[in-house]
């Protein structure tokens, strides 16, 4: 039964880190597409508050006044804007990912499950309890997520180092609970395997798809130019009935 569990985190850390390849790749794809339509569909959103707030004035009798209006606007936009700097820093990811070669990819994948055999949080009590462990996992774990085999490489080597240091033999004790833990990690597996951004894969293997996939991004970045259109057309003239 510890085989199987230690086999499910491997299992679980893998398909986590196939996901996070799908999503580059998927934005490496799409993201142009994808983020071009965001961004309009902020300058809609922008311009809606623009029009709601000229035409409060409008009924109140007031002046409209350019900085305040301005001020408005950036107050009610911050959460987009945060989300489009996100949205660009994943394109940007995803055009960035250099192709590892196969062999390159099996030493990660050894280094990786060697490591997290004998020190996994979840398994070793060791690690678990000591933060410079927890924090040498995690860059292993980075790096295995990453394709980075120097960057692993480097992490095993320092957690080789530090083992040494302690004078700690590799865990090899009973681990609790094991039962409700395995249960937990298929449920996370079935999760991670029904939902984005492992379920990226299945759009990213069909042509057919993928060229349906650009063709309704193509169609609602027309949309959002056409209504970005409209409303610039009716708040200059809210702009002109208020002057």
């Amino acid at each position: 039964m510890k085989t199987q569990y230690e086999n499910l985190i491997l299992q679980r850390d893998r398909l986590l880190k196939e996901g996070e390849l799908y999503r580059l790749n998927y934005m490496r794809e799409f993201g142009d597409k994808i983020t071009e339509s965001f961004q309009l569909r902020i300058d809609c959103i922008s311009l809606k508050k623009s029009i709601s707030f000229c035409q409060a004035k409008i009924n109140a009798g007031e002046e409209i006044d350019p900085i305040s209006m301005q001020e408005y606007i950036d107050a009610h936009m911050l959460a987009y804007a945060e989300q489009l700097k996100d949205l660009t820093a994943m394109v940007k990811a995803g055009k960035m990912m250099k192709p590892i070669s196969v062999l390159d990819a099996e030493e990660i994948k050894r280094i990786y499950r060697r490591v997290a055999k004998r020190l996994h949080p979840d398994i070793c009590p060791l690690t678990a309890e000591n933060p410079e462990l927890i924090e040498l996992f995690q860059k292993v774990l980075m790096a295995y997520r990453a394709n980075d085999l120097k960057a692993i490489r480097e992490a095993e080597t320092l957690i080789n180092r530090f083992l040494q240091e302690l004078g700690e033999e590799p865990f090899s004790g009973e681990i609790e609970n094991l039962p409700e833990k395995i249960a937990d990690l298929e449920t996370e597996i079935s999760n991670i395997l029904s939902t984005e951004p492992y379920s990226f894969k299945l759009l990213l293997e069909d042509d057919e798809a993928m060229e349906k996939k650009h063709k309704e991004l193509d169609e609602e970045i027309e949309y959002y130019r056409d209504y970005k259109a409209e409303l610039q057309a009716h708040l200059l003239e809210l702009l002109a009935i208020s002057h």
